[in-house]
């Protein structure tokens, strides 16, 4: 029997081939990319043309709206504070975004689980969601104090309610079949949760934590209005109230930004996550 040995010639043609088809789908891939941040690129330019022409067409006052340079170079000059104090918003939100993450799912799946519970927490829940932020700032301080406590108590409450109804509705979404398979299984309740409810209902998680994420920064910012911290949130009130006009704008815009990646950072675990569930 005789041997085909490829050719040099077929071998270097199959090399070509194969590094056209990667650079067609590194091309393809890129492509999608810009096609993807095209509409919010064109947005940010439209809401800067705007703010230009709001500026300078209607005569406004340094005191009232500062000029797009005149925020880029303070935010340049004051990078540091914004940043440290940017680092400081996002620790006590991200530590309330997990604390309240974790006692959502808990409470769910007790909601989940039992008729009386969901009498006693879905209720407690609704209060929770219907305290204005700045009524119970003050009264959380008089009672943790002035730390970064109450900080992550606020940010927590933020998170929960929209973790909590999701994951509640995720849990009840289980098909029937699966329960009843689990159940020809002898599967223990605590089994048929690991196995079934907790996978099928993830994502209706991620959905209520992208939900609070965004949430979670505005929350930790008007904590540290009250408790004079050493966040984000209290520097823009400080440069507000000694007339740094063009400072407050960047810090206000820096909060949008923080938002906005707090937003697509969960988005982007939230997927990875449910995939590797598939």
């Amino acid at each position: 029997m005789s041997t085909i040995v490829p050719t040099s010639t077929s071998t270097s043609t199959a090399t070509t081939r194969a590094g056209a088809d990667l650079r067609g789908r590194a091309g393809a891939a890129t492509r999608l990319r810009v096609r993807s941040a095209l509409p919010g690129t064109l947005l940010l330019l439209v809401l800067l043309a705007a703010w230009v022409a709001i500026k300078y067409g209607a005569h406004v006052s340094e005191e009232k709206m500062p000029a797009p340079l005149d925020v880029v170079t303070a935010g340049w000059d004051n990078r540091t504070e914004l940043l440290k104090a940017a680092g400081q918003t996002i620790q006590g939100a991200l530590e309330g975004f997990l604390a309240g993450s974790v006692l959502a799912v808990l409470a769910a799946i007790l909601v989940a689980s039992s008729t009386v519970a969901a009498r006693l927490l879905l209720p407690l829940a609704l209060v929770i969601r219907t305290l204005p932020i700045v009524a119970i700032a003050p009264l959380l301080t008089l009672l943790v104090g002035y730390g970064s406590m109450t900080i992550v108590i606020i940010s927590a409450m933020i998170i929960f309610f929209p973790t909590l109804l999701n994951a509640i509705l995720g849990l009840r979404s289980v098909p029937s079949e699966a329960i009843e398979l689990m159940a020809m299984a002898n599967a223990s309740p605590l089994e048929v949760l690991w196995k079934v409810r907790l996978p099928t209902a993830l994502p209706y998680i991620f959905s209520g934590l992208q939900i609070g994420a965004a949430t979670c920064i505005l929350g930790a910012m008007v904590a540290e209005w009250v408790t004079t911290g050493n966040g984000l949130g209290y520097l823009i009130l400080l440069a507000g109230t000694e007339f740094e006009v063009p400072l407050m704008w960047a810090g206000v815009i820096l909060s949008a930004v923080m938002a906005i990646i707090v937003f697509m950072v969960t988005g982007y675990v939230a997927r990875r996550v449910i995939y590797d569930q598939t």
